[in-house]
Order: structure tokens, then C-alpha cells, then sequence
């Protein structure tokens, strides 16, 4: 039987006790389950909101292994390899529905958001111990602390410049980038990269 089918028939329960094999576990639903706690053994019910049926619903279950001691020797109405039927004496739907009623809505815990996905790093090369190569991570061209930019000679004026007031700029440059660079907050890979930098512009390749 599907949920559907059991809660219809509840619905229409006066006086029996209805237990559904559900896997390895016996299953009563709503006057079943208060019939079986007021009648039979005081399990804990718990009540749930089943929402493609848009109803609330309660049920308590116990292991197949445990029938016999649940159980004992009650008569049953009737019995299928997937469902008991047990005498429930009566079953007083007023009383039914206020401790339906009464029972706390169990709500599930909501899904823990997703894992933020990590960022592929970047691999470069060097030289460990040993003379061994080893990949080095290369952060991001936008994580790295940037240098301030050499401002271009004026068109025009760039003939009039001899060699060594050429070399006079450059090196005026990368002291100033060398005071802007921020250290502290930056990692030994980006000071290397930083002196790299520096390297070049003093060689002319940039």
C-alpha cells in the first residue's frame, strides 16, 4: 500500500490496529498508532508534514525481530506477509485528534549549503633542496601586491635622453616601487616574483 492508500484507510479506522511491514521495521499510522500506544505499548509517535500529500502525519514503528516480545500472543484479525491487524476496542476519534494535535511537528534540519569549490592554483618551477625541480604555486596575477607604474616619457622627448638619464629613470622607478611594495602582506612566492620584476626593468625588459 502507498502512504496514500494507508491514510485513507485511517481515516475510515474505528477500531482496528493496522501494521505495515516496511522494510525490517513494523509501521503503525495515525488511529493505528494512537490505538497501539493507548492499547498495546507506550511507543514514542512522531509527526511529520508529508508534503506532496499536504498533511501531517504520525506513525511509530519497531523492529520485525522484536514482533514476538511487542506483540505477545494477541490475536489478530488478520495477516499478510507485509500486514497485521490487530483489535483496537474501539478507537474515540475526539480523543484521536487532540493528541494528534498535541504531538510536536518533527521539521528537518536544513541542507548544509554547498562546499565553495577551490581554486585551481597555477604551477611554475624552481629548485629544491638537492638540486630537485619541484612545481611551485603561482597565485593569481590580481593577488599579487602591484607595483606602481613607470610613467612613459613625453612623445617627442625620448631622443633627447641620453643613456645614463635613461638608466637614472629606471632606477628612480624601482626604488619607488620598491618603498610601495608591501611586504608584510605579501608571501616569500610574491616577493619573488616582486624582485623578478625589478630584475628585469634594471636589465631593460620591459
Amino acid at each position: 500500500m502507498t502512504l496514500q492508500e494507508i491514510i485513507a484507510a485511517e481515516n475510515r479506522n474505528t477500531d482496528k490496529i493496522y501494521l505495515h511491514l516496511e522494510g525490517i521495521f513494523w509501521k503503525a499510522y495515525e488511529r493505528s498508532a494512537f490505538a497501539f500506544i493507548h492499547r498495546i505499548s507506550r511507543y514514542k509517535a512522531s509527526k511529520r508534514f508529508v508534503k506532496y500529500l499536504d498533511v501531517q502525519v504520525v506513525s511509530l514503528g519497531f523492529p520485525d525481530a522484536s514482533r514476538k516480545k511487542v506483540l505477545g500472543d494477541r490475536p489478530l484479525f488478520s495477516q499478510s506477509d507485509d500486514m497485521l491487524v490487530l483489535d483496537a476496542g474501539g478507537i474515540d476519534v475526539g480523543e484521536y485528534r487532540r493528541w494528534k494535535e498535541g504531538l510536536p511537528l518533527v521539521v528537518p534540519k536544513p541542507a548544509a549549503p554547498p562546499a565553495k569549490a577551490a581554486q585551481p592554483l597555477a604551477y611554475g618551477s624552481g629548485y629544491g633542496a638537492g638540486g630537485r625541480r619541484i612545481a611551485i604555486p603561482v597565485p593569481d596575477v590580481e593577488s599579487v601586491p602591484r607595483c606602481a607604474a613607470v610613467d612613459p616619457a613625453p612623445s617627442g622627448m625620448a631622443a633627447a635622453h641620453s643613456a645614463p638619464a635613461v638608466e637614472a629613470s629606471v632606477s628612480e622607478a624601482v626604488l619607488r616601487d620598491l618603498r610601495n611594495f608591501s611586504v608584510e602582506n605579501a608571501t616569500p612566492l610574491e616577493c619573488l616574483l616582486f624582485v623578478s620584476s625589478l630584475k628585469k626593468q634594471l636589465n631593460g625588459n620591459i
